[in-house]
């Protein structure tokens, strides 16, 4: 273990053979009770579930020794918390321009992650709903960025054709393609738990939002974000999330 957030452990984990290869990722829990007790430096045995709509989860996770925390130097970054800024990115955007991240940002964004060929209805269908209506809504010079998790087959002509088709007003909203190895770095930083099986990409869902001069202002791990909240983040920069929150704070129904 690596470190534990809300709802989420970093876990430097071995092969998982035909699946994965050994990496130190982000994942989500199936229970928030799993992260009990758990420290940096706990080994661990965890069973992953794979394949329902929210992407790989876990749903066990039991303590089978501890050492020194893992030292990460060369596997990727950690999740940003809230007030944290993203490193600079420029971001390929479907209409041919950029759209940069990070210190030299003008406008604050919402940027979440979908890909375009997605099977699963709750999973990136139902982010692009979400964000349509957030679309209506949308203040000031703000804009919504959607990066796409399957750089292969999105292709910029692809996400061009794309945008129309699902009603994306190119004013307020950009479809984003980085390739792999910036996206699976800024995948790290989002806290975004990503695997593949074949054409199919597990992810979990998130929305960022996130501040001129690309500080983080809070992160959304579901979709059922207060819209009203996120509307006024934009709009305004503010409300921070509190001290100590590094996932979502929606109100579970």
């Amino acid at each position: 273990v690596v470190e534990v957030l809300a709802e989420t452990v970093i876990i430097d984990h071995q092969e998982i053979e035909g699946f994965m290869g050994a990496m130190t990722m982000p994942f989500e829990v199936a229970d928030p009770r799993l992260l009990e007790g758990l420290e940096p430096g706990h080994r661990i045995y965890a069973r992953l579930r794979v394949g329902d709509e929210m992407g790989g989860v876990l749903t066990k996770i039991r303590i089978t020794g501890k050492g020194p925390a893992p030292q990460i130097i060369d596997d990727g970054p950690l999740p940003l918390r809230a007030g944290q800024a993203f490193p600079e990115v420029a971001i390929q955007v479907h209409d041919g321009g950029q759209q940069l991240l990070g210190p030299r940002q003008d406008q604050r964004l919402a940027l979440t992650f979908v890909y375009t060929r997605c099977p699963i209805p709750e999973a990136c269908p139902a982010i692009i709903a979400r964000m349509l209506a957030l679309q209506e809504v949308l203040p000031g010079d703000s804009r919504i960025v959607a990066i796409t998790l399957d750089p292969d087959y999105d292709t910029i002509e692809r996400l061009s054709e794309y945008a129309p088709d699902v009603g994306v007003d190119p004013k307020k909203w950009k479809f984003g393609r980085l390739d792999r190895g910036p996206l699976a770095d800024l995948a790290l930083l989002a806290g975004l738990p990503v695997t593949r099986d074949g054409d199919q990409i597990l992810h979990g869902l998130r929305t960022l939002v996130v501040d001129k001069g690309g500080k983080l202002i809070e992160r959304y791990d579901d979709n059922n974000w207060p819209l009203d909240r996120v509307v006024t983040q934009l709009e305004s920069g503010t409300p921070l999330a509190p001290p100590g929150i590094s996932g979502t704070l929606t109100p579970k129904e």
